[in-house]
C-alpha cells in the first residue's frame, strides 16, 4: 500500500471570536457579593493614602442585573486631590483583585468603578481620552469588520516602564522593584525587540519603539539609554513638542516624570499616526500564587477590544505549540480597565501583561528566550489578523476519509481552518495497520494556499482492510494542527469467467 501527497492547501479563513463566558447565576451572585466587598474593604484599608483620600473608605461590590459586570462603589472618600498614575494604579489593582478572585468561580472580565454613583471622569473630565469622549452606538462583530487599508501597517511598540527621575528623593530609579531575580523595567525591552523583528519580517510593518535601544549613556542619569523610560527617548526625538513628553503630572511622591512617561507613550503614538499601539508589561500581585497572561483594552474602544481578544487568542495558539508552555495560564477574555496608555490613544491600543513577576514560575518564563519568542510570535500574528480584519480562529485541519479500489488511486481532501503561515508541512505516524499489509507514513510539503489539497492514496488488496494515521500539519511558525486520516481499501470486483 502506498499513499502520497500532492497539490496545495484549501485555506478557509473563517472569522470568529471567543464565546462569552456565562454570567454568574443569581444565587451565586448573592453569595459572592459580601465576600467580594470584604476583599476590597481589606485591600483598601491596607493601602497608603494619597493626598486628598480619606482614612475611612467603605466600599461596596455588587453584580449588574445581567450578572456579567461587577460594580465597585468607593465613594468620594477615595478621591484624591489630583488625578495621578499612582491613583490609576490603585483603582486598577482593585479591579485586578476582583478579576483574579472570580476566576475561581464564574469569570468576570468587566468591572465598573464608581465614586458616589459617578465615574472618575466626572471629577477629572480633563483625563478623558479620545475614545471616552464619544460612546459608540454598537460594537461591530469581527466577521463584519472591513479590511484595513493600511499598507503594511505602522505600529508603536512600547516596552513597559524604565528609569525615571524622582524629584522627592532626587535620584534616578526604576519604576518597579526587583522580585524573583528580575525587574520589569529591564525585562520588557527583550520582548519589544523580538516583537519588532516579527512585525517587520512577517508583515513588513513599520515599527517605532517608545524606548531607545541604544547602549550609549543618557547624559543626565549616566545610565545606558536602553534603561531609560520612554519619556526621555521621546524628549530627545521631539524636543520641540513638550506637550507629548512633558504633559501635566502631579504627584506629592516625586513621581511627576513617571506619570509623564506613562502619558508620553499614547501621546507619542497619536503624534506618529500609527494604526496600533502595543504596550508590553509584566504583572504583579500581592499573592505569589497569582499568575498568567492578561490583556487590557480601553472601555470605550471596540477596536481595541477586538485587538486585545486576538492577542490572547494567538499568544495561546503559539504557546500551545511548545510542550513546556502548552498549559501556561492565559485569561480567556481581555479585560477593560482604565489605563492611560490605552485611554489617551487615538488608535487601537492594548496592554499585554506577559505573566506575573511576583510568581516564580512566571518570572522564570519571562526571562526565557523560548517564552519571549512564543508570546511575541503570537502577538505579531494577532496584529496581522487585526489588520486584515480577521477573527480568532486557531489553526485546525480536517482530513476526509477515502475509499480506494485495489490497484488504483483515490484522493482525500484536506481543509484548513484558521490562518496558517506557509509553507505547511505534513507528517504522520501509522496508527492502525492490518496484519500482512505494508503500511507507510504520509508526508507532504505545501508551499502556498492556491488550490485545494489532494492526498492521493493507493493500495493492493485481496481482502478489504482499513488503515489509519495520526496526522500533524505544522505551519511555518511551528503551529500544529492534528487530525486522523482513514483509508478503506477494497479488492477489485471479480469479473465473470
Amino acid at each position: 500500500m502506498v499513499a502520497h501527497a500532492q497539490g496545495a492547501i484549501e485555506h478557509v479563513p473563517v472569522a470568529g471570536t471567543a464565546s462569552v463566558p456565562p454570567a454568574a447565576p443569581p444565587e451565586e451572585r448573592f453569595e459572592l457579593e459580601p465576600i467580594l466587598t470584604a476583599i476590597v474593604q481589606s485591600h483598601v484599608a491596607a493601602e497608603e493614602r494619597l493626598p486628598g483620600q480619606q482614612p475611612i473608605v467603605i466600599p461596596h461590590v455588587w453584580y449588574s442585573d445581567t450578572g456579567d459586570v461587577l460594580n465597585v462603589e468607593l465613594g468620594k472618600a477615595y478621591l484624591p486631590t489630583d488625578y495621578t498614575i499612582t491613583f490609576e494604579e490603585q483603582v486598577n489593582a482593585i479591579v485586578s483583585l476582583l478579576i483574579t478572585y472570580t476566576q475561581q468561580r464564574t469569570p468576570i472580565y468587566n468591572v465598573d468603578v464608581w465614586f458616589e454613583g459617578k465615574d472618575i471622569f466626572f471629577y477629572f473630565p480633563e483625563e478623558r481620552g479620545p475614545e471616552d469622549r464619544v460612546v459608540p452606538k454598537s460594537v461591530p462583530e469581527a466577521k463584519h469588520r472591513p479590511k484595513r487599508d493600511l499598507g503594511n501597517g505602522r505600529v508603536l511598540v512600547s516596552a513597559g516602564h524604565g528609569v525615571y527621575y524622582n524629584s522627592r528623593y532626587k535620584d534616578w530609579r526604576a519604576q518597579r522593584d526587583p522580585v524573583n531575580h528580575m525587574v520589569e523595567d529591564f525585562s520588557t525591552p527583550a520582548f519589544a525587540r523580538r516583537l519588532e523583528r516579527f512585525l517587520v519580517a512577517r508583515g513588513g510593518a513599520e515599527v517605532i519603539q517608545a524606548r531607545s535601544d541604544e547602549g550609549a549613556r543618557h547624559v543626565d542619569s549616566d545610565m545606558p539609554w536602553h534603561y531609560m523610560a520612554a519619556r526621555y527617548h521621546i524628549q530627545a526625538m521631539l524636543p520641540e513638542l513638550p506637550s507629548v513628553w512633558n504633559s501635566p503630572g502631579k504627584s506629592a511622591l516625586g513621581m511627576e516624570e513617571r506619570d509623564q512617561d506613562i502619558r508620553s507613550r499614547p501621546l507619542f503614538a497619536n503624534h506618529l499616526g500609527v494604526d496600533a499601539a502595543i504596550h508590553l508589561h509584566t504583572n504583579a500581585d500581592a499573592s505569589p500564587e497569582t499568575r498568567g497572561i492578561r490583556v487590557f483594552h480601553h472601555v470605550k474602544s471596540p477596536e481595541s477590544k477586538h485587538f486585545a481578544g486576538l492577542a490572547l487568542c494567538y499568544m495561546k495558539e503559539s504557546l500551545s505549540s511548545n510542550a513546556f508552555y502548552a498549559n501556561f495560564p492565559i485569561l480567556s477574555h481581555a479585560s477593560r480597565e482604565n489605563h492611560a496608555e490605552n485611554r489617551l490613544a487615538d488608535m487601537a491600543s492594548i496592554i499585554a501583561e506577559l505573566g506575573f513577576h511576583t510568581n516564580k514560575d512566571d518570572a522564570d518564563a519571562i526571562q526565557s528566550d523560548s517564552f519571549q519568542v512564543l508570546t511575541m510570535r503570537g502577538l505579531e500574528k494577532a496584529y496581522r489578523m487585526f489588520k486584515q480584519g480577521n477573527g480568532c480562529v486557531p489553526f485546525g485541519a480536517t482530513y476526509s476519509d477515502v475509499t480506494v479500489m485495489s490497484d488504483s488511486t483515490a484522493e482525500a481532501s484536506i481543509t484548513f481552518a484558521g490562518f496558517p503561515r506557509f509553507p505547511v508541512r505534513l507528517e504522520s505516524v501509522v496508527a492502525e495497520c492490518p496484519s500482512g499489509v505494508m503500511c507507510w507514513p504520509l508526508a507532504g510539503y505545501f508551499k502556498e494556499p492556491t488550490a485545494p489539497l489532494a492526498i492521493s492514496h493507493s493500495c493492493l488488496a485481496k481482502e478489504p482492510f482499513t488503515m489509519k494515521w495520526n496526522v500533524r500539519f505544522i505551519d511555518a511558525d511551528g503551529i500544529s494542527a492534528r487530525t486522523t486520516a482513514v483509508m478503506h481499501c477494497k479488492p477489485k470486483a471479480k469479473t465473470p469467467s
